[in-house]
């Protein structure tokens, strides 16, 4: 009996220790408003997603100091934050003329390690495109 109970408080301590240490997995690629593109980072290309709805930016369309937008790594539990900016964004609705605006915000005191490249369209069913050109410096965590 006693070897019993042993037995099955051990198997109760892993699976509560496999439950713990399993990673998170939570790039949100279902969010509503995320946005899922290939980079290449000092080399090496990652597949980002971004949620748009976060509530954290730039701050370079409010001037505010808000934090940049973390950018999680899809598969892993790696998370790019971002800390200076070099992208110019394009819209192009369908048949009609393209608008763009360049960010190149950066924070103060940035720590800036890795440097990513993007160069990312996305048409929808509606034949509007999207684009994402150029560098995010950053730092993975």
């Amino acid at each position: 009996m006693k070897i019993v109970r042993r037995l099955g408080v051990m198997v109760l301590l892993l699976g509560a220790l496999g439950f713990v240490a399993a990673p998170a997995w939570a790039d949100p690629t279902g969010s509503k408003n995320s946005l899922t593109f290939p980079a290449s980072c000092n080399g090496t290309t990652v597949l980002f997603v971004v949620n748009s709805a976060n509530g954290q930016g730039s701050g370079a369309q409010n001037n505010t100091t808000a934090p940049f937008a973390p950018a999680h790594v899809v598969g892993s539990n790696d998370v790019f934050h971002p800390t200076a900016f070099d992208l110019t964004f394009s819209f192009t609705p369908a048949g009609g003329s393209t608008f763009s605006f360049p960010d190149t915000s950066t924070m103060k005191n940035a720590k800036t390690p890795v440097t990513c490249k993007i160069d990312f369209s996305q048409t929808d069913s509606q034949g509007n495109t999207f684009a994402i050109a150029g560098t995010a410096a950053g730092f993975f965590s």
